[in-house]
Formats: C-alpha cells, structure tokens, sequence
C-alpha cells in the first residue's frame, strides 16, 4: 500500500541568510485534520481505518462531504492522510454500510439528494490509486433502495440486514417484514423500515435474499453490527419514533437467528 502519511512543509526560496535556511529545515510536518462528520462509511484492517463520505453541519445546514476523497487513519503511527478517488466514484452518500474484502472498500446503499439508493461501489485499496468502480451484477436482484443498515462478512460473501427506504406497493408482501413510515408514502410508493436479510457474492457478483429462520429482529435502521465466528449480532435500532435496545444473533451456518437479549426503552 502506498505510504499512509501526507506532509506538508513550505518552500523557501533561494537565500544566503543562514538563519532563514534554517527556518526552513525546522518546520514541521503539517498534518491533514479530517472534517467533523456523521452518516460515513467506516471500515479497518490491521494497519488503518478508512473513512469515505457522510455530512457535517455548516451554517445549521448539513451538506455532504466530498465523494471523491478518502480518509485514512494509520493505527500505529497515530496519523491522517487523505486520498483522491478516482475512476467512478458514488454521489455524496451518508448512511450507507461499508466492508473490507479482499483489499477493497465495499460500499452499499445510502442516501443521497436524490434519496436512497441500492447500488454497490468498491474502492481499490493495494495499489494506492484509490480506484473506485460500481459493482453490477450477473444474477438475482439487489435490494430496495435503503441506507442505515448494517453488513457482516462471511465466507468471501457480504451479508446485509435491515435499513429505511422505499419500497413499490407490490413490493411490500409482508407487514412482518417491513414497518411502514405512515408519514412518506406518495403515488404507489411507501417508505419504511425492513428486516430482510441479503447476500452478496463479489465472485459470483450474484445477489440472494436469505430465507432465515427463527425470531427475525422486528425492521429497524441505524444498528450497530458485530461479527464474531460465524455468528452476526445486531443491537439497537430505530423504527418509526421508537428507539430499542434488543441483542439479536444470526447464526450463519443455519441462518438461524436467535434473541439474546430483550430490554424496553427507557
């Protein structure tokens, strides 16, 4: 990977005054100061963490930050730099989910000024050229468009659950499995909040819905996710004003998901 710290230093021109040469060799290393955000993407290696996307508030309005930058944080040396993005970079996203594979940021879903989305980006990360591309696929179909959902790996597969987007009336089958937001719906199109859980193999760039059994965690948006073994948890989550504070487990060798733990809302 190409070296992870960005100095900066000023350039002194052409002088004999011995002091101002020595100024110049004085000064320090500079370095970047990421911006204050939220609704980014997130994902670590051993070495660093990789930041891409998410708003910040700037004169009480939230605004997006840039697509085609990426932060990264070396975990050992303590230090930010920050990358251009090249190649076919998302729009502005927050919310979207975010893994490492294989050397790449994978980066699903979002919202963006033209609402939520379902489509999958990766950033290339080996090489140092921070190549971004849109992920298609071959076979099955991807999910509604969404964002605030969380994502586990397993096996080389990224394994999605959860999220708020629209949905087409025909498409909403199950009221189990998707809460409908009372307050935005318009021409056939209901949004709302989903427990459905996706699959996606970037060998096979193929898509499936997993049919899991056992006691599904109600829909939610905005949960934490963890991974341990070959297990998925989730916890908290919003859905409609209610915010909760339930443990779930997705048994992955069975799709099986189970409760840990249930508490009400205080």
């Amino acid at each position: 990977m190409a070296e992870s710290a960005v100095n900066y230093s000023s350039n002194v021109g052409e002088c004999s005054n011995s002091k101002l040469i020595m100024a110049e060799s004085a000064v320090k290393a500079v370095e970047p100061q990421i911006r204050e955000r939220s609704g980014h993407a997130a994902a670590a290696d051993r070495q660093h963490l990789y930041i891409w996307g998410g708003y910040a508030s700037v004169a009480d309005q939230e605004q997006f930050l840039p697509r085609d930058e990426i932060w990264i944080y070396d975990l050992e040396r303590g230090s930010w730099c920050v990358r251009q993005v090249c190649g076919s970079a998302p729009p502005p996203l927050s919310g979207s989910s975010s893994c490492l594979l294989d050397g790449e940021l994978f980066i699903f879903g979002g919202c963006s000024d033209d609402g939520q989305t379902n489509e999958l980006y990766s950033i290339s990360l080996g090489d140092g050229r921070f190549t971004c591309r849109r992920v298609t696929h071959r076979s099955g179909s991807p999910p509604s468009p969404r964002d605030k959902l969380c994502c586990w790996l397993h096996e080389g597969r990224i394994v999605f659950f959860g999220g708020y987007g629209p949905k087409l009336l025909r498409e909403v089958g199950d009221l189990q499995s998707f809460t409908v937001d009372e307050a935005s719906w318009a021409d056939g199109v209901f949004w709302g909040w989903n427990n459905e859980t996706h699959q996606f193999d970037p060998e096979r760039r193929s898509w499936t819905e997993v049919q899991t059994t056992g006691g599904a965690p109600a829909p939610r948006a905005a949960h934490a996710s963890a991974t341990i073994g070959c297990k998925g948890f989730i916890c908290g989550g919003r859905v409609k004003d209610t915010r909760t504070s339930d443990l779930h487990c997705l048994d992955f060798s069975s799709w099986t998901w189970s409760e840990m733990c249930s508490l009400m809302p205080v």
